[in-house]
């Protein structure tokens, strides 16, 4: 049985305008690959498909949870994660995160 951790974790939602013919799994797949090892959760929580999408296809939204088993993460770590996440699916697949 795993030990609940005492530390707290942090969630981050992150949606991107991609092309239509990018696949959810493969921007989840190179999320993983450079979030860092604190990354605990990986979820698609939306996807978006419409003609108005600005234009750019569909919007894909991932929710990343990060945790450490033994301190509470910073902010800049946990912002450096999501950086690394931001621009790793930006050059990957030219996805636009939405604001």
């Amino acid at each position: 049985m795993t030990e609940v951790s005492k530390f707290p974790e942090v969630r981050r939602d992150l949606a991107f305008f991609v092309d239509i013919s990018v696949q959810a799994s493969g921007l989840m797949d190179a999320a993983r690959a450079v979030a860092g090892d604190q990354l605990t959760n990986l979820k698609l929580f939306d996807v978006y498909h419409s003609k108005d999408v600005e234009n750019k296809g569909k919007s894909i939204a991932l929710g990343l949870t990060f945790q450490h088993s033994s301190r509470t993460l910073t902010d800049e770590e946990i912002n450096a994660a999501v950086d690394r996440v931001v621009t790793e699916l930006g050059n990957k697949f030219k996805a636009e995160l939405r604001g």
